[in-house]
């Protein structure tokens, strides 16, 4: 299974085959950014992508979106900002948050990342026909509308 394999009794369980899929899909990512020379990793690029998608962000909100600790998005961002694809600033309606903004080189350098992304969905899509994807993508938003609700419920 390419390196990644299924403890005995874990192969009929949604989430380990879901987790498979992803942690694959991840490692083909990351090489394809590696050997096209994008510029950052593919990991870079995903931590990346509420910045590109907001015109301003907290840096609390991007920790919150990225489930990491501030002191772990904090280090994250002095990175960007010292490679300079973020500018950090104090937010003027509360000066205990930073908002964070993409740069023109952040954003230059994120859209290299961009045919990458589209030719990677190709290989992703390939062997399902319209309806297969059709209906997974109806599949996987049952799924994530569950387990929204679910971290509802048990205050997640």
């Amino acid at each position: 299974m390419n390196g990644v394999g299924v403890v005995k009794g874990t192969s009929n369980y949604l989430g380990i085959h879901m987790s498979e899929t992803l942690l694959l899909m991840r490692r083909f990512l990351a090489k394809e950014f590696e050997s096209k020379r994008i510029g950052m990793r593919f990991e870079e690029w995903m931590q990346l992508l509420p910045v590109v998608e907001s015109e301003i962000l907290s840096q609390k909100d991007l920790s919150d979106l990225l489930v990491k600790d501030k002191t772990t998005v904090s280090r994250l961002v002095d990175g960007w900002v010292k490679k300079s694809w973020v500018k950090r600033g104090v937010s003027p309606e509360d000066k205990r948050y930073y908002i964070l903004r993409l740069t023109k080189k952040g954003r230059e350098i994120w859209e290299k990342g961009l045919p990458v992304i589209a030719s990677a969905d190709a290989v992703f899509r390939k062997d399902l026909s319209d309806t297969e994807e059709r209906d997974l993508y109806l599949l996987l938003f049952k799924i994530q509308s569950s387990v929204q609700m679910a971290g509802q419920q048990n205050g997640a």
